[in-house]
């Protein structure tokens, strides 16, 4: 009677791949092509987007991305908002944005109503040389199931514009203590006195705008008097053709900016945030790629 060991190739004459059978034939080769062909550009793109965001390093220390524009109705809540969560789920950094809008800002709102807090950034101001741990400021943010924090505004607009600059820099000093990225969703302009303190303090900006002529030769007005070395463009609610698209961008990007990207119109992407059920994955390919290149020209960024 034999003893010999029972090996794996008397039993499988051929390798296999996740147990089926490798086709190692031609036209198991041939069959492999035609799989990668029916692979879109648009998947290919998003692929890309996905692994060049997900191998970025992180960060070195805590690091101010403010969200500006000198105008208003452009986005700038959406795309701290989408940022953030991008930032929060692809690289899993602590990341809080800020509602830092002197107007009644809506960033707050955005959260789902069973995690929003009632408690806002002057009352964190009031109660901050209290708070000493990650557990004792829990109950001033709202936390979403993406892993970022909402810090919202006081209901009160009166005193939102009473606290000013220097009210904001003990603020985004104190939330760096606790969190890797602090997103500030600022109000409309980029020559006030907070808008300043924010381009001075973030060690990255993003300028938020719409393709309309009006808006986006208004913004690119507004660079010439924005220095900053990372600079992006966000181009919101886009209606316009690839080709005019592609002129837009180019525009910008004669300013010697590291971006620009659009995001297109989207009624879906609307009513997620709407109803406090923003789901990055959910989104149209279209409009998920977008973001998803919005999000990394911000992750190179970080320091």
């Amino acid at each position: 009677m034999s003893t010999e060991e029972l090996t794996r190739r008397e039993v499988y004459s051929g390798p296999l791949v996740d147990g089926c059978p490798a086709a190692t034939h031609a036209a198991g080769r041939l069959r492999r092509r035609l799989q990668e062909l029916l692979v879109s550009p648009g998947e290919r793109e998003e692929a890309e987007l996905e692994r060049r965001i997900r191998a970025h390093p992180g960060v070195t220390r805590p690091n101010v991305v403010a969200l500006i524009s000198p105008k208003g109705g452009v986005g700038k809540t959406t795309s701290t908002f989408v940022v953030g969560n991008l930032l929060a789920t692809h690289l899993k950094l602590r990341a809080v944005a800020v509602d830092a809008n002197p107007d009644f800002g809506t960033l707050g709102r955005l959260a789902p109503d069973d995690r929003r807090s009632a408690k806002s950034l002057a009352d964190l101001l009031d109660d901050a040389d209290r708070l000493h741990t990650a557990a004792e400021l829990a109950p001033y943010v709202s936390r979403l199931r993406t892993g970022l924090h909402v810090l919202a505004a006081p209901p009160d607009a009166h005193l939102t514009a009473s606290l000013g600059p220097e009210r904001y820099g003990e603020l985004a000093a104190f939330l760096s203590t606790f969190y890797e990225v602090v997103l500030l969703d600022l109000g409309t302009g980029v020559a006030g006195p907070l808008a300043k303190f924010a381009i001075e303090r973030a060690d990255q900006v993003v300028v938020v705008t719409t393709p309309e002529w009006v808006t986006s030769s208004v913004v690119l007005g507004a660079l010439k008097h924005l220095q900053h070395d990372r600079t992006t463009v966000a181009i919101n609610k886009s209606t316009l053709d690839s080709q005019a698209i592609a002129t837009i961008e180019d525009r910008f990007r004669a300013e010697h900016l590291h971006r620009a990207v659009t995001i297109p119109h989207d009624e879906t992407l609307a009513a997620m945030l709407d109803s406090g059920t923003y789901s990055l994955e959910a989104l149209t390919p279209q409009t998920r790629r977008s973001i998803k290149r919005l999000g990394l020209a911000v992750t190179e960024q970080l320091v």
